[in-house]
């Protein structure tokens, strides 16, 4: 998303909020003043309207009412009052692993073999779930392996 996009947004979702506010007028500082929808405001527009730094809606109500009031007023929860994004995690591709920081990952798979040798010299047989714990180590400890053998 571009810049001008971004902001096109931003102003979509100030304009959708003030669309549901009664007596909405301009203020010279970009923002908005109105009737407050959460009260019997009759005196004068007690409710501020703008957007904030991270480009959120921000209310205040100059009677008191509380930005939960406010948005139930109008329709809204106040999750509505911040900027939709369209961001997705988007996993970044490794080259390569440190030899530390692969050794450093198999230390509490180093521990899971070492535990089992014990367990299996003292003549003991391993429950299941610990023969599935040891496996994964040991798969996990060949392919570190493999990776670190490719980078050398």
């Amino acid at each position: 998303m571009n810049f001008s996009t971004k902001k096109l947004h931003d102003s979509d979702n100030l304009n959708e909020i003030t669309s549901r506010l009664k007596g909405v007028v301009k203020r010279s500082n970009g923002g908005y003043l109105a009737f407050c929808p959460s009260h019997n405001d009759q005196k004068g527009r007690s409710l501020a309207v703008s957007l904030g730094r991270q480009d959120q809606v921000l209310m205040h109500c100059f009677a008191g009412c509380s930005v939960h009031e406010i948005t139930q007023a109008i329709g809204l929860n106040p999750a509505d009052l911040f900027p939709r994004t369209e961001c997705k995690y988007e996993p970044q591709a490794r080259s390569y692993f440190n030899d530390w920081q692969i050794i450093h990952a198999l230390q509490r798979d180093a521990l899971i073999v070492l535990i089992a040798a014990r367990t299996m010299l003292t003549g003991k047989a391993l429950p299941e779930e610990d023969v599935s714990c040891l496996s994964n180590a040991v798969i996990r400890i060949n392919d570190a392996a493999s990776y670190s053998r490719r980078f050398q």
